[in-house]
C-alpha cells in the first residue's frame, strides 16, 4: 500500500478489453467464501466470481471459461493476494475471516469506531488488510490471534496452572480443522466438555470409585 495509490481507479487492462473492478472489501470476502463452497462447479465459480468482482462483467460474457479462469486469476494475483516473501516458512493458519468475523467487527468497532457492516461497498480491500493488520494488542481479534500463536512452555513443577490455562485458551479459539465445518467443532467442544464432566462426576475412592 502507498499513499499515492488510488483505490477508486482499480482497473485492469485484460486481452484488449479495460475492466473496472470492485475490491470492496466485502466483495473479496464474499468471492473466498465462494471459492470453498463445495455446492458450485468449478466454471459456474469462475462466472460468479466474473460478476462479483468486474464491474462491466457483461464485456466478458462471451470469454471462453479456461480464459476466463486465467482472468479471474490475474485479479487475484495483482489485486487481492498479498505479497509473501519467497524464503518466508510456512505457518500454521491463525485466522479465518469466516470463523473470526466476530472478533474483527469487534475491534474495528473497539480500536477505529469503524462499523464493518456500514463499509459494505465502500472500504477498499487493501485498506482493510491496513486497517486490520495494525489493530492495537487490546483488541479482541489481535488477542485470539496471540493465544493461537502463543506456545506452550516445556512443563516445570512452578508452571502446571500456566500450562493449563494456555491449553484452555488455545482450545477455546482454535481454528477448526481442514474440512471441519463450525458445526462439527461445536459438537466437538460440547463432547469433549461433557467427557470431561463425566471424569469429574466419578466417585473417587479405592478400587477406582467402585459402586457399593
Amino acid at each position: 500500500m502507498r499513499l499515492t495509490d488510488r483505490f477508486d481507479d482499480d482497473v485492469l487492462e485484460y486481452r484488449g478489453k479495460v475492466l473496472r473492478l470492485r475490491l470492496f472489501f466485502d466483495v473479496v470476502l464474499r468471492a473466498h467464501e465462494l471459492i470453498s463452497d463445495p455446492d458450485f462447479t468449478d466454471e459456474e465459480k469462475i462466472d460468479i466470481l466474473g460478476e462479483m468482482l468486474i464491474d462491466n462483467h457483461e464485456d466478458i460474457a462471451d470469454m471462453p471459461p479456461e480464459e476466463k479462469g486465467r482472468l479471474i486469476e490475474t485479479i487475484f494475483t495483482r489485486f487481492i493476494n498479498r505479497e509473501q516473501e519467497d524464503d518466508e516458512p510456512t505457518k500454521e493458519k491463525v485466522l479465518d475471516f469466516v470463523h473470526d468475523a466476530e472478533y474483527i467487527f469487534a475491534s474495528f468497532l473497539y480500536d477505529y469506531g469503524i462499523d464493518l457492516f456500514e463499509q459494505h461497498g465502500k472500504l477498499h480491500w487493501k485498506k482493510f488488510l491496513t486497517l486490520l493488520s495494525n489493530l492495537s494488542d487490546d483488541s479482541k481479534f489481535k488477542q485470539v490471534v496471540h493465544i493461537r500463536m502463543m506456545e506452550v512452555p516445556k512443563r516445570t513443577k512452578y508452571n502446571l496452572d500456566e500450562i493449563k490455562q494456555i491449553r484452555e485458551l488455545k482450545r477455546v479459539y482454535r481454528l477448526p480443522e481442514n474440512g471441519e465445518t463450525e458445526r462439527e467443532r461445536l459438537i466437538k467442544h460440547n463432547e469433549q466438555a461433557f467427557e470431561a464432566l463425566a471424569v469429574a462426576l466419578r466417585p473417587k475412592g479405592k478400587g477406582g470409585g467402585k459402586d457399593g
